[in-house]
């Protein structure tokens, strides 16, 4: 047999396995060792990478300003929690990425960065890093970056805190939100052109309305905010009109896209809110509304 061949044979792994359990064969009621153990029940994911294409491309804002080429990002709501562990999965993320390039160090280390972003200041992390001989240093409002744990460049972005006008979609998908940064989003948000823009506005809107409802209420009394919200979901509605006509559906709710009320009445608003804020007869919202109940 060739010796390449051998080597394509050779179950190296098991050989190690006894190797490992006989050299600690004297300690076996002290330690128990497992082959191949799973480190997560689901796959493991990155919440999202930002790759830049240009690597001469400055991204002039408090986030994007440390971009480097590979930016692998993790999202906590405000209902995680971002402790020891869940830090050092996300560097445990990049460092996976890292050794997964179609070649050797086809990824360079000296190209990634690491941003987990968290609505609220953790505070109790913070400290325990100190604590540790970690350095945090704010570099900028609400951008905090972690020194002292691995090379690759390490921010945790409080979006609470962050100050740039074109980040605003992140300081109001909070509970409590400012009304000053909605109304300043709003305002913004009406200079979109593009769909895409207020595609994804809406995506923040919905969000931030559901954990913000009287505020939101409130600003639909103000004519100016109202027709903003409005301009901000015309697209949606119109989308949901031609579906309506393509089925030969009657006017009416289904009309305007049932499953867009099905959406905001699953997180949590009420059939008046609704029916208030979308222009639909009371009775038809109401129907939604009973059948997601049977």
């Amino acid at each position: 047999m060739s010796l390449d061949r051998e080597k394509e044979r050779l179950d190296w792994h098991s050989g190690f396995d006894g190797g490992l359990n006989l050299s600690f064969m004297k300690y076996k009621k002290y330690i128990y060792i497992e082959r191949e153990h799973p480190l997560s029940k689901e796959p493991l994911m990155i919440d999202f990478l930002v790759i830049k294409k240009n690597d001469d491309i400055v991204i002039n804002n408090s986030v994007g300003l440390d971009f480097l080429k590979y930016n692998i990002i993790e999202y906590k709501n405000p209902n995680d929690e971002l402790n020891i562990d869940v830090l050092y999965k996300v560097i445990a993320y990049a460092c996976l990425y890292k050794s997964f390039g179609d070649s050797v160090d086809a990824i360079k280390d000296s190209e990634i960065t690491i941003s987990i972003f968290r609505t609220r200041k953790p505070k109790k992390l913070l400290k325990q890093l100190v604590l540790r001989g970690k350095t945090v240093e704010q570099k900028r409002p609400g951008v905090y970056n972690i020194i002292g744990i691995i090379d690759i460049p390490l921010n945790i972005i409080v979006m609470g805190e962050l100050k740039d006008k074109e980040l605003l979609a992140f300081n109001i998908m909070t509970h409590n939100a400012d009304e000053e940064m909605v109304k300043l989003f709003l305002k913004e948000t009406r200079k979109f052109k593009e769909s895409g823009a207020r595609h994804y506005a809406d995506a923040v809107l919905q969000i931030s309305a559901g954990a913000n409802k009287e505020l939101y209420r409130k600003l639909r009394g103000e004519q100016d905010m109202c027709e903003a919200l409005k301009e901000i979901m015309a697209d949606d509605l119109r989308e949901a009109e031609a579906k309506g006509e393509e089925k030969g559906i009657e006017k009416g709710i289904d009309l305007r896209d049932k499953e867009k009320i099905t959406e905001m009445l699953n997180m949590g608003r009420s059939p008046k809110e609704i029916a208030d804020f979308c222009k639909y007869p009371m009775e038809q919202v109401m129907q939604v509304y009973n059948d997601l109940k049977k």
